[in-house]
């Protein structure tokens, strides 16, 4: 199948660059599912899915969790091992036409981001819930979303796809600590080339948004200031940064 839409996704955020610590359970599920295509019924890592009537999991929680990150993550690796599959961003449905759902069952795995983004739309809640039963009848595909709101959300209008959100097997994403968190940014700055001193990494931490996408984002803009530069990353060039 083509990819309908030309979705480029950041090379960066793979399951190598996400720091697990606990959500260690999800990430090896996602991890084994490249490998056990297309007999992924016979995986036993995949036993927790191969008895689900919907095999579908929904990786549940707030914004700045890694649900995005860990989706991405799939895909690259399904991208390495040549298995079919499709990304889409439901954030962006506004932009699309309600046909766009058909034939994914035919795909091994079908990647939907932010799920929650439909709830409240009928039309929408009504072709996510045609995709999930044509998958039914067709249970070689395996469906793994990201969502903010749980399918018992009174978001969600359409009771069928409530009940059918509900059949899949749903993990919680769990928020880093404080040492997690330096590791991401840590981990991230390696896989940048950017030289960076404890002292800085100490300071960004405690002078800024403690939230990941915020981190990141501060750390994007630190990278292309010390290539300006060309200095390694100091407490100075942080807090000019953060305009302090």
């Amino acid at each position: 199948m083509q990819l309908t839409l030309p979705v480029t996704l950041p090379t960066d955020e793979t399951f190598d660059s996400f720091v697990d610590t606990g959500n260690q359970e999800v990430v090896a599920l996602l991890k084994g599912i490249p490998s056990a295509m297309p007999a992924w019924h016979d995986a036993p890592s995949l036993a927790s899915l191969s008895a689900l009537h919907l095999p579908l999991v929904t990786l549940l929680g707030g914004q700045g969790l890694g649900k995005s990150h860990l989706l991405y993550a799939l895909c690259h690796q399904l991208a390495q091992q040549n298995v079919n599959h499709l990304y889409l961003n439901l954030n962006h449905h506004a932009q699309w036409s309600f046909d766009i759902f058909d034939g994914l069952e035919n795909l091994s795995v079908i990647c939907l981001d932010n799920m929650h983004a439909i709830a409240g739309h009928p039309r929408w809640e009504e072709a996510l819930f045609d995709l999930f039963n044509r998958v039914i009848e067709n249970p070689h595909a395996l469906i793994v979303g990201g969502s903010q709101h749980g399918p018992s959300h009174p978001a969600f209008q359409l009771p069928d796809l409530s009940s059918r959100l509900a059949w899949g097997v749903i993990y919680h994403l769990t928020a880093l600590n404080d040492e997690s968190r330096k590791e991401v940014v840590r981990l991230r700055a390696n896989q940048r080339g950017l030289r960076l001193s404890e002292q800085a990494l100490q300071f960004l931490l405690h002078h800024s948004d403690r939230d990941l996408r915020s981190l990141l984002s501060l750390l994007a803009r630190l990278d292309t200031r010390s290539l300006q530069e060309q200095k390694k990353l100091s407490v100075a060039m942080v807090k000019r940064e953060l305009g302090l």
